[in-house]
């Protein structure tokens, strides 16, 4: 499959842009069953029938979640040039590449200065970014949805004194864990995680998109203002 093929292939439907943030834990993931779903890196893990699966990140593939992807049939939407070298066969057949724009970064080959704007053509680079959730709303954007939905796209730890990052930490869930790479501990889960960065982002990429004719609505527990927010059952309820 080419990334062309990508262009309004689910033209005028909900899609579900599914992160693993705490949140998750409250989701029955039933509810997602006939869905379009974009899983979010560990997302896969909790929507493990996910049509799409995108990252930014290739420290995805040293975690337990990743063996989900490759036993499922979900398209992989990975960033080239994160991903271009480390894909194996196994994977090859269904794996399509993309490339971002440079919102913050010092120019390159793909830095435009409109970095965060929207922009139909799927196989041109799509919006730089700072959490993968923003490349799977280009993607469902360039895929024609005419609502998209943030799901586990928390931007926040857990509120309990444990501060939790993903939904599998509480108890109950499917743990997850690194198969390789550095070891994921209470000390060092949160490594990386800048509360103030990902707000920051989100309320940039709203604001120079307003005018545009994207209908993102935050179905997640977040700390986001900038979306309006829904749960899955209004959602369903408003649109389908």
């Amino acid at each position: 499959m080419e990334l062309k093929e990508l262009q309004d292939k689910h033209k005028d439907e909900i899609i579900f842009v599914v992160g693993s943030g705490p949140s998750m834990k409250d989701i029955d993931n039933d509810i997602l069953k006939d869905e379009i779903v974009i899983a979010v890196n560990g997302g896969i893990s909790k929507i493990p029938f996910a049509q799409y699966i995108i990252s930014d990140d290739r420290d995805i593939m040293s975690w337990s979640y990743f063996d989900i992807v490759r036993k499922s049939n979900c398209i992989c939407l990975f960033y080239e040039d994160k991903f271009k070298n480390y894909i194996d066969n196994s994977l090859k057949e269904r794996t399509i590449f993309y490339k971002h724009k440079s919102w913050f970064s010092p120019p390159d080959i793909y830095n435009l200065p409109d970095g965060l704007v929207l922009t139909k053509d799927v196989v041109e680079p799509i919006v730089g970014s700072r959490t993968s959730a923003g490349s799977g709303v280009h993607m469902a954007y360039c895929m024609g949805a005419k609502v998209i939905v943030l799901l586990g796209n928390d931007c926040r730890l857990s509120n309990n004194k444990f501060n939790y990052r993903y939904y599998w930490q509480f108890p109950g869930e499917q743990k997850q864990y690194r198969i390789k790479g550095r070891k994921f501990t209470p000390q060092t889960q949160n490594r990386g995680f800048d509360k103030d960065s990902f707000v920051e982002y989100w309320n940039y990429f709203a604001e120079v998109n307003k005018d545009s004719d994207i209908n993102i609505i935050d179905a997640s527990d977040s700390c986001l203002d900038c979306f309006p927010k829904m749960s899955i059952r209004e959602v369903l309820d408003n649109y389908k």
